[in-house]
């Protein structure tokens, strides 16, 4: 039988996922951003000097404004996403998550929450005659299931003073809200971790 490190449940506010997905951003796209932003400069530079060589260069203006607009668009692209990314999960079922913690894996679970449904006028209506708008008699709760393996996924961890954030291949991000833990769990999510040197 696996042993169990740690278990713990949790789940979610928007800021707390709007600013998960931020440090997620900074971490694996600022350098990328940088890199880019750079190149524009070099571009916006260029036009600059062909202007300033040639004040009806129309190919000088040409660079200049696609240059500034790139940067623009570089440094703006992440905020939207942010946005977009927010909007979308502000109108899904409320989700609750069950991360336990064995010595070769994560399994999270994911519990999403039905929706609750009230009651509409229903009495009215014959007992033979359901409608779509009755409450349903019993609600099930979905639960999705993943498992990370440590050693075969690529796994890094960051702590800050509101959360734990574990990134997943560079392209997701599992968010532990330290309201949700209590100190023994915060100290022990912490050592596995760094043990696994992933903290």
């Amino acid at each position: 039988m696996e042993e169990l490190l740690l278990k713990i449940k949790y789940n979610m506010t928007l800021d707390e996922i709007s600013e998960g997905f931020r440090l997620f951003q900074r971490k694996y796209q600022l350098k990328k951003s940088l890199i880019f932003t750079a190149v524009y400069l070099i571009a916006l530079g260029l036009g600059v000097d062909f202007i300033i060589r040639n004040i009806t260069n129309f190919y000088g203006y040409v660079l200049i404004g696609l240059a500034l607009g790139m940067i623009f668009y570089t440094w703006y692209k992440p905020v939207l996403i942010r946005k977009k990314l927010i909007a979308t999960i502000s109108s899904l079922a409320e989700e609750t998550y069950i991360s336990e913690f064995y010595r070769d894996r994560i399994k999270i679970t994911t519990v999403i929450e039905e929706p609750v449904i009230e009651e509409n006028e229903t009495q009215s209506q014959e007992v033979n005659e359901p409608s779509e708008d009755e409450p349903h008699e019993e609600e099930k709760q979905e639960e999705v299931v993943t498992n990370l393996y440590f050693g075969s996924d690529y796994l890094d961890a960051v702590e800050n003073i509101g959360m734990f954030l574990l990134f997943v291949n560079r392209q997701l991000i599992y968010i532990y809200p330290k309201r949700c833990l209590t100190d023994d769990e915060q100290t022990k999510l912490r050592e596995i971790l760094t043990e696994k040197s992933i903290l």
